[in-house]
């Protein structure tokens, strides 16, 4: 019963709306990959990456 309580009082605190929304990061080994979602919509709102071509020259490496 706590685990569910504490599940749903967590789960409501990071979820993303359009005005705040939620910021997802994955490293993988070799680069960095960015989102900004929207739960509301389930729309990404926006995304960048150490591949975009914008950023590729500007890090010295990827993931590390």
């Amino acid at each position: 019963m706590a685990r569910l309580r504490r599940r749903r009082r967590i789960r409501g605190k990071i979820s993303g709306t359009a005005t705040r929304p939620r910021l997802s990061v994955f490293r993988s080994s070799r680069h960095i990959y960015a989102q900004l979602v929207n739960d509301e919509m389930g729309t990404v709102l926006a995304s960048a990456s150490t591949m975009d071509r914008e950023l590729k020259g500007t890090t010295k490496s990827g993931g590390n």
